[in-house]
C-alpha cells in the first residue's frame, strides 16, 4: 500500500522538477528531449558499440563484454542518451539513424513542437 503512495509522490516530485527544468530551458532558448528509457535502456547499453546486457544496480562501472569499453555506469548511460537525442547510431559513429516515421522519434517531435510555440519576449 505504501509503495503506491510513495511512487505517486515521487512521480509528482520528478514531474515538477522536469517542468521547472523545461521552463528554464525554454526561457534560455533551449528545449528538453525526453529519452524513452524503457526502450532505449541507457544503463544496459554500451555507448561505443551499442551492445545491450542486463546489469544489476550494484555494478557501478560499465565494462562492455563485446568491445571492452570501460566507463562509469552513469557516464556511459548519459552518452547513450545523448546519442539517442542527437539521432546518432553508436554502431556507426556520426551517422544519422534512418526512420520511416520521423514523427515517432521523441527528439524531433519535441523540437518541432517547441519551434511551433509562440516566442516569449526576452528580458
Amino acid at each position: 500500500m505504501h509503495t503506491g503512495l510513495n511512487r505517486s509522490m515521487l512521480d509528482v516530485g520528478i514531474g515538477n522538477l522536469t517542468k521547472a527544468i523545461e521552463y528554464k530551458l525554454q526561457e534560455a532558448g533551449g528545449f528538453l528531449v525526453k529519452v524513452p528509457t524503457k526502450t532505449v535502456k541507457p544503463s544496459q547499453t554500451c555507448p561505443e558499440c551499442g551492445h545491450q546486457r542486463k546489469k544489476e544496480l550494484s555494478f557501478r562501472v560499465h565494462i562492455c563484454s563485446e568491445c571492452g569499453a570501460t566507463d562509469d555506469r552513469d557516464v556511459a548511460a548519459a552518452k547513450v542518451m545523448l546519442s539517442w537525442a542527437l539521432g546518432t547510431n553508436a554502431l556507426n559513429r556520426g551517422s544519422q539513424i534512418s526512420t520511416s516515421a520521423p514523427q515517432a522519434t521523441g527528439g524531433w517531435r519535441q523540437v518541432w513542437e517547441t519551434k511551433r510555440q509562440k516566442p516569449t519576449p526576452q528580458r
